[in-house]
């Protein structure tokens, strides 16, 4: 079933999540873009809590393959697929929904030498279904050294000292969909959206989006990853992983799959 076939099952289907029955198909939906492309549209930071304790290290064991693990209650065995590198011409890295391409202009804060940096997806294959998978994780590594203390990532308005014990500043997710990308790529993501008529979401559509893609706009710029992201709609927190000696050695996006 395609990207854009899935806009009317998906509210039956995240209803069924909710009560925590699995199911082979995505839940999401594609948004339409909330402006023409390339005119910016800020939101306001806001907080969010999720309904466990939030998960504020070990992201390393979320990306160890063959892993047994449990989530949402049901034994999974973890799987890491390696996408593609993605190009950080600014080294300044945004994760966000890809289908609103008009909000993705804003950075996080920590920035990373220009490069072309590996990422990888943490799957969860459920074993009572092993034809569903979901993304767990997603990884940007920008160094391979040992990790030694894991932070939040913040973007601009974004206030640390806002925050409750349990709670973390995400991107939001309303089309079941995720994406990385340079901020230099803004243009480029916006032109394989478009609204949902350009080339992104098909290319999701030719397999399991829980194997991302990676795509670069034929026009110019970097290329933009794309995946399917956790149980679909919320809201993500990115962390940061930082080596002994207190440089950036990967960004993790956690989708809270994993119990």
């Amino acid at each position: 079933m395609g990207v854009r076939a899935k806009i009317v099952v998906g509210l039956v289907l995240a209803a069924i999540v909710v009560v925590g029955v699995l199911t082979s198909q995505r839940e999401s939906r594609p948004a339409q873009a909330k402006a023409a492309c390339g005119t910016p549209v800020r939101t306001m930071a806001y907080a969010d809590e999720p309904e466990r304790p939030l998960r504020r290290d070990g992201f390393e064991q979320l990306f160890r393959s063959g892993a047994a693990v449990r989530a949402g209650g049901e034994d999974a065995v973890i799987e890491v697929a390696d996408v593609a590198k993605l190009d950080l011409p600014t080294g300044r890295l945004i994760a966000g929904d890809p289908t609103y391409e008009d909000d993705l202009d804003t950075p996080f804060l920590v920035t990373v030498p220009p490069g072309s940096y590996p990422v990888s997806l943490s799957r969860v294959r459920f074993t009572a279904t092993p034809g569903t998978i979901r993304v767990a994780a997603a990884r940007v590594l920008v160094r391979p050294e040992p990790v030694t203390r894991w932070a939040l990532a913040f973007s601009p308005g974004e206030d640390p000292a806002k925050l409750g014990p349990n709670e973390y500043y995400g991107f939001g997710v309303d089309s079941g969909l995720a994406a990385l990308l340079d901020a230099s790529a803004t243009p480029s993501l916006c032109r394989l959206v478009a609204g949902g008529d350009g080339p992104l979401i098909p290319a999701l559509d030719q397999d399991d989006d829980s194997a991302g893609v990676s795509l670069r706009d034929p026009a110019t710029g970097p290329n933009v990853i794309a995946f399917g992201a956790g149980w679909g709609d919320g809201s993500y927190p990115t962390w940061i992983g930082y080596t002994a000696s207190g440089a950036v050695a990967q960004f993790v996006v956690d989708f809270s799959v994993i119990d």
